[in-house]
């Protein structure tokens, strides 16, 4: 009976020091899966950040080059006036010439 009651205290003592273990790798588990969580959160916010910060590059590019094409329409627009008004000058010119001729 010595040998029964002693192998059922070790049983006793045994699975205490197992729960104990089992416990103990619970809560680092638990806390691994912490750390992992907010790390991926963190990674995701991370690129969530990153895949703005290219929108609004990629807006503020759009603009730049949709304003440098306004300049560029604005300018020849103004060579175009300008040759026009040359043009108009020059025949009033001629004209002013011509009607001198005659005289």
């Amino acid at each position: 009976m010595t040998e029964t009651t002693e192998s059922s205290g070790n049983e006793g003592v045994e699975p205490e020091a197992k729960r104990r273990r089992l416990r103990r790798l619970g809560s680092s588990v638990v806390r691994s899966a912490t750390v992992l969580a907010r790390t991926l959160l963190a990674c995701e916010e991370k690129r969530e950040q990153r895949h703005r910060e290219m929108v609004e590059l990629e807006e503020r590019r759009l603009r730049m080059e949709e304003e440098r094409t306004e300049m560029r329409r604005q300018g020849f627009a103004g060579l175009i006036s300008a040759v026009n008004n040359l043009s108009g000058a020059i025949h009033a010119l001629v004209s002013d010439h011509r009607n001198g001729d005659a005289r």
